[in-house]
Parts: C-alpha cells; structure tokens; sequence
C-alpha cells in the first residue's frame, strides 16, 4: 500500500510539473467555442456591445467631466473627446499642445482649445510674455499677480507657461527661472498662496489593479504592480472618496504556447507565453476576447494579462455605461499587436 501511495504522489508530482514547468498543457480547456474569442485589436463584440480602438498607445490618462459629462482621453500625441455613447467628438493632433493635469484645455502654440464646449474653436491668445525674450526679472512676479487677481481661470502647465484667462483673452505667462511651481507633469502644478482656477476632471479607475487611469497606471501584474491596499487609500488622490464600479473583466482560461525565458545561468524556464480568454459583463451579456499573456512555473492557476478595465465611479451609472480597456503588454514578445487603449460601448 505504501508503494502504491509512493507512486500515485510520484505521478500527481510529475505531472505537475510537466504542467507548470513546460509548455505542454495538461489541464483540459474550460473555453468552449474558441474561435469565438478575437483579439482586441480584429474586434471584439457581443449582441449589442462593441470593443473599438481608439490608440495604439499604453502612456496616457483618461479623465470624465462630472459637470459636462464626456471623457478625454490624453496620450501626449493627441487629445480626443468621448461623449457618454462612446463616440469621438473632437481630436487634436497639434505636436505642439498640452492638456495641463485633469484640464479640459489643450493650449497649442498658437491657440487654445476648450474641451468643455460643445462647439470647439481654436482661440487665440490675447498675449504671449516670454521671459527668454524679455528682460522681465524684477517684475515678473507683479505681472503674474496682476494677470491671477484678473483672471477667471488659470492652468499651470507642464511646460513651464502659465495660461491666464482674462476678459480680453487667454495670456502665456511663461516662468521666471526664480520661480518653481510645485508638484511634476503628472500631478497638480501651483504656487504657493496662488491656486489654479478650474474645475478639475477626475480619473477613471480599474479596481481589480487598484489604480487610476493617470500616467502612473499600470497593470497590476505581478512584476508591475506598484500600489498596495495602505499606500493607495493613503495617497492624495481625491477619487478615493468615490465607491467605483466593479466590473473586472474574468479570465476564463489559458493556454500556454512556448516557452519565453529561463533563470540566469540555468535551463530551468521562467516565463511561459500564452493566450488568455476572458470575458468583460456588459449589461445582461458578456464581450469575450483573448489576448496574449504570459504564464509563470509554479503559480498554479495565475498569469500576467497586462489588461485594465476602466470605469466610473458608481454615482456615474445612469450617466453612460462607456468602460476603457487597456492592454499594456510589455515586451515585444506580444504576437496579437493589441497594445492600447480601447472603449467598450454599446453597438
């Protein structure tokens, strides 16, 4: 009896680590009908939902206006509007513009555009001050207060320009080079004492990785993941009074492919590649996709699909039902070519 007990655990061990150390896989297939599942970047749809592209790049945020009710979607290569159907009103593309930190402006280098509108122009700026072009040290700071006290709305920018509207139109104050604002290009900028002057946007959220949609986010992975429970509900971010909607997307199963690293100065494989099935509930009905993921020995039923699902807090819900996915992959290794962000909308 005890060689017998010898065998069976002799054969549950080596067929355990036939499956997790190889790129056999053993266990049997839970996704049914996979032909079913495309990749985000063929198209991804259900009966009445749809998954569209809207940028190939993974470096961006996505911010909501509460008031207005639309989204922005900024990748520092363009600036696009999304209304709560999930369709593009308006992009920019001007290599020369920036959307200030959850802004619902883009300053260009000759006019600047508001998000907020509902008929978007460029507009002109009443007046450009350059401190590289004028001898302005002594005074500077009085001609920054004399434009704030003036001003109903001032931006900091990230480049180191103040935008001031006045009733004549918007002026570029650009920085002394004694004076610093406070925080960076991916948080609120100021002076001390001297306030911006805007409502401010906020940030959607994916609850599974516990992170923004800010520049930081990331994916959660394993290898990626950068926010813990305390440090993310002890941050400044003022979201965190929101309760967001849950709506992680599920994996369904995973088929590894071929092995894709090995420890240093071993043959033992430390990364398997694979493609992940998975499934994102919309409404009484379910979008299902596959993407590439990799899988790693010895975490039984774990592995890195690099995917976020963005969404609004829940107050937000009557509003729209428009969610954003984000697939980040990080290596070149990635076959299905799906890196970016994509909405999740109604067809």
């Amino acid at each position: 009896m005890k060689k017998y007990k010898i065998m069976i655990f002799v054969i549950i061990a080596l067929l355990f680590f036939v499956q997790q150390c190889t790129s056999i896989n053993l266990l049997p297939s839970f996704v049914s009908n996979e032909n079913n599942y495309k990749y985000l970047s063929t198209g991804a749809s259900s009966e009445n939902y749809v998954i569209d592209a809207i940028t190939d790049k993974t470096y961006l945020y996505i911010t909501y206006d509460t008031i207005n009710n639309y989204f922005i979607v900024d990748d520092s290569y363009q600036q696009i509007k999304i209304d709560t159907d999930g369709s593009i009103l308006f992009k920019t593309s001007d290599k020369t513009a920036e959307m200030p930190f959850k802004s619902h402006y883009v300053f260009a280098g000759n006019a600047v555009y508001d998000f907020s509108k509902s008929e978007i122009v460029p507009e002109p700026y009443f007046k450009r001050i350059n401190t590289d072009t004028e001898n302005l040290e002594k005074k500077w700071i009085t001609i920054f207060k004399e434009f704030y006290n003036q001003a109903s709305t001032v931006v900091y920018g990230n480049n180191d320009i103040i935008y001031l509207k006045i009733d004549e139109g918007w002026v570029a104050l650009h920085l002394s080079e004694n004076h610093y604002f406070g925080g960076d290009n991916i948080s609120a900028r100021t002076f001390e004492n001297y306030p911006a002057k805007y409502n401010q946007l906020i940030f959607l959220k994916d609850t599974k990785s516990n992170t923004y949609s800010d520049w930081m986010s990331h994916s959660g992975s394993s290898v990626d993941k950068k926010y813990n429970d305390y440090d993310f509900e002890h941050s400044n971010y003022p979201e965190n009074e929101f309760s967001y909607q849950n709506n992680k997307i599920e994996k369904i199963g995973l088929k590894k492919t071929e092995s894709n690293s090995t420890f240093a100065y071993t043959p033992i494989i430390s990364q398997f590649l694979a493609v992940g099935y998975y499934k994102l509930q919309k409404g009484d009905e379910y979008v299902r996709f596959k993407e590439d993921a990799v899988k790693f020995p010895f975490w039984f039923f774990q592995s890195d699909s690099y995917l976020n699902n963005y969404t609004l807090p829940e107050q937000f819900m009557t509003e729209t039902e428009v969610s954003f996915i984000r697939y980040s992959y990080p290596t070149s290794a990635n076959k299905s070519k799906s890196e970016g962000l994509y909405i999740v909308k109604r067809k």
